[in-house]
């Protein structure tokens, strides 16, 4: 007995609508087919968004490090985690240390400036 899946009505924007139909059109496909192949392609990606979502919400950020080490590999996650505090904090992002303190700082082999 064949399985029925289920169908999932989409809106896109004109510039994705054209992506696809272009893509679609080049591969010979029905478009349906193509989306279905894309997002097959992406399952663990988006699972492991999911997962990050999860553990954002939950304020777990070592479980969202772990999942994006896991997901992108440790350079492309520190990159990320570095801009993440705002999943994490509604306080107003801190300024920027002046120039003369950042080299202060990195003169001082990691202690902070006084």
């Amino acid at each position: 007995m064949p399985t029925i899946q289920r169908r999932m009505a989409l809106t896109l924007p004109p510039d994705v609508e054209a992506a696809v139909f272009d893509l679609a059109d080049a591969l010979g496909k029905p478009a349906s087919k193509v989306v279905t192949e894309l997002l097959q392609e992406c399952i663990p990606q988006l699972e492991g968004l999911a997962k990050m979502a999860r553990f954002a919400k939950a304020g777990n950020r070592a479980a969202v490090n772990q999942t994006l080490q896991h997901m992108i590999g440790n350079t492309a996650a520190a990159l990320i985690t570095s801009q993440q505090d705002d999943l994490f904090s509604k306080k107003k992002a801190k300024k920027p240390l002046p120039p003369a303190k950042v080299q202060a700082h990195a003169n001082t082999n990691g202690r902070p400036p006084k």
